[in-house]
């Protein structure tokens, strides 16, 4: 009955420390599942030119520093700025980016302290969006039909 007993407190403080890292999201995002804070190498500064960013497809965002939201998110660099959009009535972590512009940019293992500013420049959105198409190999005018938020993530 001792034994039972001891097992019994293993497994639950094993299931409580378990929730508590859970609870923590200190796990990154994976495929439709939001993660926590990002793990990796950060840098100091963004690069002055994202062009190397075009090999990555998937890069993850950390929105919400006071309680970190990760997401897996597609993005285009074009020069100085690195760029990730939304559909029109917005995501999660772009509510997340409304409220605290900082967030956590992860391309590969290198993490880059960031702050998102919407883009409202319809010139520059345009930009933007031809960069998506190019790189995800889409069709522009679907892209620019079906535009929604767009933010541009420079250094802070």
């Amino acid at each position: 009955m001792k034994t039972r007993y001891v097992i019994t407190i293993v497994i639950l403080a094993l299931v409580a420390a378990f929730a508590g890292v859970v609870s923590m999201r200190v796990f990154d995002p994976i495929i439709g599942a939001p993660g926590g804070r990002l793990s990796g190498s950060e840098e100091a500064r963004p690069p002055a030119d994202w062009s190397a960013a075009a090999a990555i497809s998937t890069v993850q965002l950390e929105t919400r520093p006071d309680d970190p939201y990760s997401v897996n998110v597609w993005g285009a660099g074009l020069g100085e700025y690195f760029y990730v959009t939304t559909h029109a009535e917005g995501a999660t972590w772009s509510r997340f980016i409304d409220t605290n512009p900082d967030v956590r940019l992860r391309l590969g293992d290198t993490i880059y302290n960031l702050r998102a500013v919407r883009v409202d420049d319809d010139v520059e959105g345009e930009r933007v969006l031809v960069a998506y198409a190019s790189k995800y190999e889409s069709d522009p005018e679907s892209m620019t039909a079906n535009a929604g938020l767009i933010y541009r993530l420079e250094g802070r």
